[in-house]
């Protein structure tokens, strides 16, 4: 099974599954309040300015919501892993728009079930990933969902890294054809934040654009 998210208006997968307060006039699919945020703060959210600050803030506090949740988040992850169907998570902004269900993407399905993490319906997420072991092209690698979720964040800003995992567990990257070395975790995890940095972009991505 996948686990995908969405609008209500957009393409679904699977079975639709509403995480917003309330659904929309007619659905017909499932309704989680797990995932939805509190009339609270759906009511800071639509009072304040919602610019990169009160995004910010929404985020920290929706992390706390769904800290309060853990127990039953744990149960739902536990259900999920033992079911068969797609199912997508829906709520009313766009693709690309500022979400709650992009956080519970990020922090919740790609946390607990990164195998079964489709990304959001309609974007490109997943770019390859592979294994390179004595020079023998793997498919399939398995990637930690931090690392995972950065490359992702790199291909929707724009940056189409390719990262290949090498057998002695390093990363080989390049942009656009351009060898940008090999990486321990760490360092991978630098790079990759790296290449979605201003100053990155504008002073050592030149040459690439």
């Amino acid at each position: 099974m996948s686990v995908y998210t969405s609008y209500y208006a957009g393409t679904i997968k699977g079975e639709p599954v509403s995480i917003s307060l309330f659904p929309p006039k007619g659905f017909q699919g499932k309704h989680l309040p797990l995932f939805a945020p509190t009339p609270e703060l759906l009511k800071w959210w639509k009072s304040s300015v919602k610019d990169a600050i009160a995004q910010q803030e929404y985020k920290r506090q929706f992390r706390e919501i769904l800290d309060s949740r853990q127990q039953l988040i744990e149960l739902w992850v536990r259900k999920q892993q033992q079911s068969s169907a797609d199912i997508t998570l829906c709520c009313f902004e766009k693709s690309g728009d500022f979400c709650h269900r992009h956080q519970v993407g990020e922090e919740i399905v790609q946390r607990y079930l990164s195998e079964q993490w489709g990304g959001e319906v309609g974007t490109v997420l997943r770019p390859q990933l592979i294994v390179i072991p004595g020079g023998q092209l793997s498919p399939n690698a398995t990637y930690p969902p931090r690392v995972l979720s950065l490359i992702e964040k790199c291909h929707e800003s724009g940056y189409p890294v390719r990262c290949d995992r090498l057998a002695c567990g390093y990363y080989r990257v390049s942009l656009r054809g351009e060898d940008l070395g090999e990486w321990s975790e760490l360092g991978l995890l630098g790079v990759l934040s790296g290449l979605r940095h201003e100053f990155y972009q504008k002073r050592l991505l030149i040459s690439l654009i």
